[in-house]
């Protein structure tokens, strides 16, 4: 398999991808099989969307994990609802790799079509804690959504972030969890635009740690951009390589 290097999951310079209509929210069935003779734990992280220039660095976050699963014949899954969420808050220490980021408020969002505007959100400072104001207004960007910053003092608050986020794969757990985050720098307007492509890996981060997906080994992508099916079966096989096939769900 192909290695994922980090230039096509970080930094400003992306391919355009075909815009999200949110009009109609669509569910996707990630299947895991484990053909080797290990028994292993999946997780599942998001391609890193699209972002302005103004937001400098953002990191991926594990978005789910599955408990372990058996050694041959094991099998998970990872069901994804493709309904998107600005979420905030305020991180325990600066955005790094090993920190694990919790969403302390989010807003359902949608994504700009041709048709319609995208929503934008503002994010502010409130009791010590980064917040959405109850209104939004709206961001004329086809695919994208935004989050827009009041005024606060950048000193005082270094650990406020905001991103993206979607609702939990597993079913276990229903929270919004974060996908994608980056620091929250006051009066500043961001546009996000996600993309349909999610990864697998072996591994058992918590969700909403932040990784450095160079350090994970292989991984399967799994790009459901312009596709008609919504279900991929992600087999790693007795070699530790990944087979990819995409089906229609039942």
């Amino acid at each position: 398999m192909a290695h994922v290097t980090m230039a096509r999951l970080y930094g400003p310079s992306r391919p355009t991808m075909e815009p999200l209509n949110l009009q109609r929210i669509a569910h996707v069935t990630i299947i895991v099989k484990n053909k080797t003779a290990e028994v292993q734990s999946f997780q599942i992280f998001n391609a890193m969307p699209k972002y302005s220039q103004n937001v400098g660095e953002a990191w991926i976050n594990v978005w789910g994990k599955s408990p372990g699963v058996g050694a041959g014949n094991g099998t998970t899954d990872f069901d994804i609802t493709e309904e998107y969420f600005a979420v905030c808050g305020m991180s325990t220490a600066s955005l790094q790799p090993g920190l694990v980021v919790s969403t302390s408020d989010y807003r359902t969002v949608e994504l700009g079509t041709d048709s319609k505007e995208g929503t934008l959100v503002t994010a502010k400072i409130d009791k010590d804690g980064l917040v959405f104001d109850p209104k939004t207004g709206t961001l004329e960007k086809d695919g994208s959504f935004g989050i827009k910053n009041e005024s606060w003092n950048r000193t005082k608050y270094l650990t406020a972030f905001c991103g993206l986020g979607m609702r939990s794969p597993r079913p276990e757990q229903q929270d919004v969890l974060p996908v994608a985050v980056f620091t929250a720098i006051p009066s500043q307007l961001y546009q996000i635009t996600p993309h349909r492509t999610y990864y697998i890996s072996t591994g058992a981060y918590a969700p909403g740690t932040i990784i450095d997906v160079t350090q994970l080994g292989e991984i399967a992508k799994l790009d459901f951009t312009g596709k008609k099916e919504d279900m991929a079966i992600v087999t790693l096989k007795d070699d530790y390589s990944y087979d990819v096939k995409y089906d229609y769900g039942t």
